[in-house]
């Protein structure tokens, strides 16, 4: 009976007239929420034992990294140009410093005593995301030679867009990886259909569309993680409590914007 509730929810909320809000709306008075409920979760999850902080700050380094993506594409939107050659070196110089934060994160884990924590995926995705990163490094420092040396290439852009996508997935499997087996299926489920696409959104132009169309999915998801961390006996870890229970607040305070 009690998973109905997160579906009730769901339906009533679709009963009701949504509102669709404009951009301006939105930029205002929604997405500072939004970015406080992204905050509020990474700050949660770090209080799972052995839960690497340093992941939380690559997670931010790789999600700033969309505003140079744009640049990129706006000024080379079909090939790699002299004219967005700032951009590829700025770009490049970026990733060394994730580069740098993701080895110490890997020269800092252990395998853990406790039997509801291995670190083994997590530390596998971690590497599959450095291997990415390195060559989308080597990539970029491949265009700005030539760039640079005036021989003219067809590389191109979206090759540098879909590397940049896929090191924001690798980051993100990784940052389930590294949840404990109790908790993984809920926070993967959250994670994936709340947290992952809010954020890759959240700097887009047209993000606003992104929430009109989706707000019941997204309420569908939040409701569901907040009804299993708290209405089933799963017992979260110290501190936790205080952030589950903002990102509710916040999302209420969402709601009453579009019903």
């Amino acid at each position: 009976m009690k998973l109905l509730l997160p579906i009730i929810l769901l339906f009533s909320f679709s009963a009701q007239a949504q509102k669709q809000l404009n951009a301006g709306t939105f930029q205002t008075n929604i997405k500072p929420i939004l970015s406080g409920i992204l905050s509020d979760f990474y700050q949660m999850i770090t209080m799972f034992p052995e839960f690497p902080d340093e992941l939380v700050k690559i997670v931010d380094e790789i999600d700033d990294l969309h505003g140079e993506k744009e640049l990129i594409r706006e000024k080379c939107p079909r090939t790699l140009e002299l004219s967005c050659l700032e951009n590829i070196t700025n770009l490049r110089n970026r990733l060394v410093d994730v580069q740098a934060r993701t080895l110490e994160l890997i020269s800092r884990q252990k395998m853990s005593p406790s039997l509801h924590m291995n670190p083994l995926a997590g530390i596998r995705t971690t590497n599959e995301f450095m291997l990415e990163l390195e060559e989308l490094k080597g990539s970029l420092d491949n265009s700005a030679l030539i760039l640079k040396a005036g021989v003219k290439q067809k590389k191109p852009t979206f090759h540098v867009i879909k590397k940049l996508d896929e090191l924001s997935t690798f980051v993100s499997l990784t940052v389930v990886e590294y949840i404990p087996y109790p908790y993984k299926e809920d926070f993967r489920h959250f994670y994936f259909n709340f947290i992952h696409p809010v954020q890759q959104q959240l700097n887009k132009t047209q993000n606003f569309e992104y929430v009109n169309r989706n707000i019941n999915s997204l309420n569908f998801s939040l409701n569901l993680i907040n009804q299993n961390l708290t209405k089933r006996n799963k017992k979260t870890p110290a501190g936790m409590a205080p952030y589950l229970s903002a990102i509710h607040s916040r999302w209420n305070s969402i709601l009453r914007y579009y019903f």
